[in-house]
């Protein structure tokens, strides 16, 4: 199998129909590009009567795995795997992987069910970089924090930054980097998405951001130990990291924000990258309160400028095994959140100037607060990759 198309849905996944059409049209082969519907509780019966139309339509095959066949088929072949992902959250999305680990295509691609194909582009050959070596326009920041997002047009001109981008990073710096050629096996690509691109909630409470197009036509990759977001919404992975890609709930709602990162620091670890660029997608977003959103969004925000700091200074060792390097850099993130923890002297002054100032016991107390939360998503993903060493012990996948 060449490219799997995931995603999950509450809705019939009527942006199935723009998908399969625009691979009909650029000739894909219907017997190496499949797709895979994830339901949850909310989604309605009649979305996989749809899918079996729009298969039929276009002959591409969509499989189509409600509750029941989750409960029967996830449970029974991976039923620790399966204990992480409750309902009525997006994270089921990642059961379509698990589905797959028997049989990998060289790509998958994570879709969001509020995204639809806006243009006459080729959406599928965008990701095709994925899982191949190619030669790339590279990006490298002084700051190792470049923002890609810097070639959108937006409807106002106003500058933005992809939601769990560190905020420490977000300034002047952030959009002067250098590009060069080089080539590069690529292992992930995000794609753009036009209109309401992926921000943060704050972004959205501050201006109505649309994107209008992209000034820069063709994939960026990121040259060793520079980092960008790379959400889930429409991006590809490459066959080997597709077992070790996760998102643990202890994230929260940018939990793939965080993931992302650890999986462009395990490529980097073997001169691979990560790159962006198309395909092209627009987004008409699902109905969401952007103040819920912010409150879901806070705490990761604070903690990720620590994440950031620590994932720039750890020095992965394992050269040979994906898998067990990963296995290192989670251990050593937990090592080194247990060395700012004795750091982190708790302090009893409260005294500020006036109220609306902060005092270092609140900064201790805000700095513990971002350990915990960190060390919480690295105990996650550790329970998951130890997990993945155990179904591919026999597997010469890494």
């Amino acid at each position: 199998m060449e490219t799997v198309i995931i995603t999950t849905t509450i809705n019939v996944p009527d942006f199935l129909d723009g998908i399969c059409k625009n691979m009909k049209k650029f000739h894909h082969n219907t017997n190496k590009n499949e797709i895979i519907v994830i339901a949850d509780v909310k989604t309605p019966k009649e979305a996989s009567s749809y899918c079996k139309k729009i298969m039929k339509k276009y002959g591409f095959k969509i499989h189509f795995f409600d509750i029941d066949f989750q409960n029967k088929f996830f449970k029974k072949k991976y039923k620790k795997l399966y204990s992480l992902f409750p309902l009525n959250d997006a994270i089921r999305k990642l059961l379509g992987s698990i589905y797959l680990f028997d049989n990998l295509p060289s790509r998958l691609i994570f879709v969001d069910d509020d995204n639809y194909i806006c243009n006459d582009k080729d959406f599928l050959k965008g990701h095709l970089i994925t899982n191949k070596s190619k030669n790339l326009k590279v990006v490298a920041s002084k700051s190792k924090w470049p923002n890609l997002y810097k070639f959108f047009k937006e409807r106002s001109d106003v500058p933005f930054y992809p939601r769990g981008y560190p905020w420490k990073h977000r300034n002047i710096e952030a959009k002067n980097f250098k590009i060069k050629n080089g080539t590069r096996k690529v292992i992930a690509n995000c794609g753009y998405i036009l209109g309401d691109p992926d921000i943060d909630a704050s972004s959205r409470l501050f201006w109505p951001i649309e994107t209008l197009k992209v000034k820069e036509k063709t994939h960026l990759a990121l040259e060793r130990d520079n980092f960008f977001p790379l959400n889930d919404q429409n991006t590809s992975l490459a066959k080997e990291y597709i077992p070790l890609y996760f998102k643990p709930m202890a994230g929260g709602r940018n939990s793939d924000i965080w993931t992302s990162y650890l999986i462009e620091k395990i490529s980097f670890n073997f001169n691979e990258t990560a790159s962006y660029g198309p395909s092209f997608l627009k987004q008409i977003r699902n109905k969401h309160d952007y103040w819920k959103d912010y409150e879901l969004e806070k705490q990761h925000n604070i903690a990720t400028d620590l994440f950031a700091d620590i994932l720039n200074k750890i020095k992965i060792k394992n050269k040979k095994n994906k898998l067990d390097a990963f296995i290192e850099l989670c251990e050593s993130f937990i090592n080194t959140l247990n060395q700012i923890s004795k750091k982190n002297k708790v302090s009893k002054n409260e005294k500020t100037r006036h109220y609306q100032a902060i005092s270092d016991k609140e900064l201790t107390n805000r700095n513990f607060e971002n350990i915990i939360y960190i060390r919480k998503y690295i105990i996650e993903y550790a329970v998951w990759l130890k997990e993945i060493k155990k179904i591919f012990k026999n597997k010469n996948v890494y």
